[in-house]
């Protein structure tokens, strides 16, 4: 039985896993700063869900 040897080798840089960790956290950094400014665009209306019929208090009237 022959056991793979998965060191670094010729083939494999002993720096070549940093470099992937720092390319990986600098990718997310770039896709959480881009959703976050995107987030930031996005107008929510605060209008109140309308009441359920269980509920106690009566529903505002509707604002002309």
């Amino acid at each position: 039985m022959v056991l793979l040897d998965l060191g670094p080798g010729p083939a494999t840089p002993p720096w070549l896993p940093l470099l992937m960790v720092v390319v990986l956290l600098a990718l997310l950094g770039f896709l959480y700063w881009s959703m976050r400014r995107n987030l930031n665009r996005i107008d929510f209306d605060d209008a109140a869900a309308p009441a359920s019929p269980t509920s106690p208090v009566p529903p505002a009237p509707p604002a002309e």
